[in-house]
């Protein structure tokens, strides 16, 4: 088997971060070591590797961890590198240590033995020659010949969970003392002032692939578009206090969240421009933090006072925005909480408003507009944009927008709004938007849409196209699953559980927490406000047996429900429970025996061990019964086809 021999003396004659592409063919040497935070999902491996003369470090990438692990890849493997960067470590009193981090390899076999006469120093170094690997003659060693047809592993492509952000030296152990992330030798650029990006000009540099950015490369050059742009944000905590914006950059290989804060914010911020290409270059590459992005990548980047960004005037191959846009009628399958695009027509748009945060302090404000929204599914969603995005959001009735990063929300079934790393695009140049906007002039325009939730009118009219039976519910084990389910019944009370009818709340207009009564003052304590109060305000949470004919169920509801129900408020039924039993009985008998229409909400919970699904009422109105038997002769022409 042939080995690149000689190859590792000249690689570390190379200047500390560079890129090398040009095959190389190395044995691993020793025992495989792990490193890293397995709990992360950063684990990696690093072994000494030969070429049958020197040897060297060498760092695997994580994409080939599960080899590892499976024995696939161990001592005395050969592997041709296809890619790695050269890294050197300075030591005091101490030669530089060599790595080389591998990006992308391929097994060739496994021999059964060291190849060659490895030593860790060899003799005087020769000058590295990046296009020319001299190949050994044949040696006569036994090996276990891999599969005629080499098999490349590339990175899957997965989703990462979120990280702690760690420096490197946190993420990985050392030889000795040191660290993979060192700087040999550099110098910083100069560091120019505010305003525009400055032209670059002279031969394109050398560039590097988004998706192979990595804690432990620190020299890199990447052309890439800005496809978004946040504005300047303020943050003022007890310890610590500042301004940041982000940028989201995409190149032909993936995208990354670059972030920049206080002191680099006013140099910076009007250098870059959404819609732009630039080459940007020393910046730091860390563990992304995921609630604040909405990218496919495990790494995010910081721009410091060192970071170069010069506008590139030469665009070609460098893609628009990426969309992996999700229809309306399947948001049901992605959990409360999740992040999709969304591509879609603004049927309406309502006006912005103020509202105070639920569990934010009284004092903070927050703008919101809500727009009503449909695709070529046939669903019509509720959307929210937030801030800046309502207060300017300019977009006319029967528009198609574009929305990337929009949080899935389960308000009433499926709701969508768009979070402050989001963004929307009015009539993009795509051609999904094209054939959007040729389906809705033709046929969308007059069509009917389905919803997810009532969309005003009814006073929280249930959709009568999702009606089960308790039958029905309870065989096809509604909730059961890991996320939560809605659908409607039609069902008669016919008890309602009063012994614990309603809790004492908060009286704050913005908090429903549960308040205690110190004995000792007779107040009511807010642990949440933190404030006392003289008498709480009640709400309701209380259960009521539903029946209808195939079955019965136990349904939960709470304090807008409850005084749909009862005819009254929490506090109201709580004094007459006090003081006139025989009225309060009279206002639990009023309520039974009514039929209604209720839209459910049902999720499995466990408690002390024990998992049951609570079903939830949503909202609940009385049955319109002409609509009733329309539906219920839709079924019965259903059947006698």
């Amino acid at each position: 088997m042939e080995l690149s021999t000689g190859e590792i003396s000249r690689i570390k004659t190379l200047e500390n971060g560079t890129q090398v592409s040009t095959p190389l063919t190395i044995q691993i040497i020793s025992n495989i070591q792990p490193f890293g935070n397995q709990t992360a999902g950063a684990l990696r491996y690093r072994c000494m590797a030969s070429d049958g003369e020197q040897s060297i470090v060498m760092v695997l990438p994580m994409h080939l961890t599960p080899l590892v692990d499976e024995q696939k890849i161990c001592r005395f493997t050969v592997l041709k590198i296809v890619r790695f960067n050269f890294t050197k470590k300075a030591r005091p009193n101490e030669a530089p240590m060599a790595f080389i981090i591998v990006s992308d390899a391929e097994i060739v076999g496994t021999a059964t033995e060291k190849l060659g006469n490895p030593e860790k120093s060899g003799a005087a170094q020769q000058p590295y020659q990046q296009q020319s690997f001299q190949q050994a003659p044949a040696q006569q060693q036994s090996f276990q010949q891999a599969p005629a047809q080499q098999q490349s592993y590339q990175p899957p492509q997965q989703s990462f969970q979120q990280a702690p952000p760690q420096q490197p030296h946190q993420q990985q152990q050392s030889y000795g003392n040191s660290s993979f992330m060192s700087r040999v030798g550099d110098t910083k650029p100069n560091v120019y002032g505010g305003g525009m990006a400055p032209v670059h000009t002279g031969s394109a540099p050398i560039l590097h692939p988004i998706k192979d950015l990595n804690p432990y490369h620190s020299r890199w050059t990447i052309r890439a578009r800005v496809t978004q742009k946040t504005g300047i944000k303020s943050w003022n905590k007890p310890n610590s206090q500042g301004r940041l914006f982000s940028v989201n950059l995409l190149d032909d290989s993936g995208e990354i969240r670059a972030t920049t804060f206080t002191q680099q914010v006013d140099r910076l911020f009007p250098m870059l421009e959404a819609g732009k290409v630039y080459y940007i270059s020393n910046a730091q590459v860390k563990m992304a933090r995921q609630q604040f992005s909405t990218l496919n990548n495990q790494y995010e980047l910081t721009f410091d006072d060192s970071t170069v960004i010069e506008q590139c005037q030469e665009t070609t191959g460098v893609p628009q925005e990426q969309y992996e846009f999700v229809p309306l009628a399947n948001l049901m399958k992605h959990d409360k909480g999740a992040i999709v695009d969304v591509l879609c027509v603004v049927r309406g748009v309502e006006d912005m408003v103020e509202i105070t945060p639920r569990n934010g302090p009284t004092d903070r404000k927050m703008i919101k507009r809500d727009l009503s929204v449909v695709d070529k599914s046939g669903y019509q969603v509720r959307a929210t944009v937030w801030g800046d995005d309502a207060r300017d959001f300019k977009v006319p009735a029967d528009a198609i927008v574009a929305f990337k990063g929009m949080r899935v929300g389960d308000f009433g079934g499926r709701t969508l709004s768009l979070p402050s790393i989001g963004s929307l695009t009015a009539n993009p140049d795509i051609p999904e938007a094209h054939m959007l906007r040729g389906w809705y002039d033709s046929a969308g325009r007059n069509a009917s849409f389905q919803t997810y939730e009532s969309m005003g009118g009814g006073g929280g009219e249930a959709r009568t196209d999702q009606i089960k039976t308790m039958a029905a519910v309870r065989d096809e084990n509604v909730g059961g699953g890991d996320r939560a389910e809605y659908f409607s019944v039609k069902g008669t009370i016919v008890f309602v559980r009063s012994t614990t009818l309603a809790y004492p709340g908060c009286a704050s207009p913005d908090c429903s927490k549960k308040v205690i009564e110190d004995a000792s003052t007779g107040q009511w304590r807010c642990e949440k406000c933190e404030r006392s109060f003289a008498s709480p305000e009640y709400r309701y949470i209380f259960s009521v047996n539903v029946s209808d004919e195939t079955g019965q169920n136990w349904l939960q509801c709470f304090n807008e429900v409850g005084e749909q129900l009862l005819g009254c408020s929490a506090n109201e039924m709580i004094r007459l429970q006090q003081t006139d039993e025989a009225a309060f009985n009279q206002r639990i008998a009023d309520a039974t025996f009514q039929e209604f229409l209720f839209r459910c909400r049902a999720k499995s919970e466990t408690f002390n061990d024990n998992t049951r699904v609570r079903i939830s009422v949503v909202t609940m109105a009385k049955v319109d019964y002409v609509v009733e038997a329309h539906r219920l002769n839709k079924l019965i022409e259903a059947f006698s086809m």
